[in-house]
């Protein structure tokens, strides 16, 4: 007994600093492990945030173009049927929102349902219009009656809802 004692005796201080420089050595390794995710997730920040503020800026810009005021003055021709005009409107629409689809990448599901129900609102909207027009009117009539009823009905609110949203999440950033 006398052998093992004398040999833990020597042996226990070498199992001492055994221990006590793998535990430093861990708690080393562990604290540069977290800096270096610290310092790559900064950077990838970093780099999402210039894209995020690209969505931000795309979606509230296709939240402008597809409003009915913008989107008839720019769409307008005069000589094409009521019928031509009404169909061109709603292409227009779907392939702008087509266009920023991947921006939902960058911005809240609140937000991006937001404009979702704006754009089906402008779409129903132009529908509803086009069925109050008789086929022989004018194009230029449907242009009108889309602009006036739609800043009378209160929808144009959607549109200004989802911009404000974009704008609010964007200040977010900073």
């Amino acid at each position: 007994m006398n052998d093992f004692t004398q040999l833990m005796f020597f042996i226990s201080p070498a199992l001492l600093v055994a221990i006590s420089v793998y535990i430093v050595l861990y708690k080393m390794l562990k604290n540069d492990e977290a800096q270096r995710n610290f310092i790559l997730q900064k950077t990838s920040r970093q780099a999402t945030t210039g894209m995020r503020l690209q969505a931000y800026e795309r979606l509230i810009l296709f939240m402008e173009r597809i409003s009915p005021a913008s989107l008839v003055l720019r769409t307008h021709q005069q000589n094409i049927s009521n019928q031509d005009f009404h169909v061109l409107l709603l292409s227009i629409v779907r392939e702008e929102f087509e266009h920023n689809l991947s921006q939902q990448l960058y911005i809240s599901n609140d937000a991006w349902e937001t404009i979702k129900a704006a754009k089906e609102s402008i779409i129903m909207h132009i529908n509803e219009s086009a069925t109050k027009i008789n086929a022989e009117n004018s194009s230029l009539e449907l242009a009108r009656l889309i602009v006036e009823s739609y800043a009378s009905d209160g929808k144009s609110d959607l549109v200004s809802v989802a911009i404000n949203m974009l704008k609010n999440e964007a200040k977010k950033i900073f």
